[in-house]
């Protein structure tokens, strides 16, 4: 072998290399930061898509009404648009709530081994 020492820098990035290939089954904080993850994100993906969609439709509403001057299919569309983009709280809140149900255990659980150590 050569007597080839390596720098600082080096040595940071060897270890970053080397971090990528270490089981990430026994890290428990990334197993909670995970199934906080599956808590959080379907209900954030969902509520962000509900209400984008409402947005969009309230706002082609709002183009009818303003830009075109149709009053009627502008309110058929507005205001139906506005309603979704107002459920999408109440959406996201509802799925996140059933998955805090269904992963709680699970996460006192790891949180407590975490806590006790």
């Amino acid at each position: 072998m050569s007597n080839y020492n390596a720098n600082e820098q080096e040595q940071k990035q060897a270890e970053q290399i080397r971090r990528q290939y270490i089981s990430r089954e026994d890290n428990k904080i990334e197993q909670l930061k995970k199934l906080d993850s599956k808590v959080k994100a379907p209900g954030k993906i969902v509520g962000t898509i509900i209400g984008v969609v409402g947005a969009l439709v309230m706002g082609t509403g709002m183009s009818f009404v303003m830009v075109w001057e149709n009053m009627t299919i502008g309110l058929i569309l507005g205001i139906p648009g506005l309603i979704v983009a107002a459920l999408a709280y109440p959406v996201y809140f509802w799925i996140t709530s059933s998955r805090k149900k269904k992963y709680a255990d699970e996460i006192m659980n790891l949180s407590e081994e975490l806590i006790r150590k």
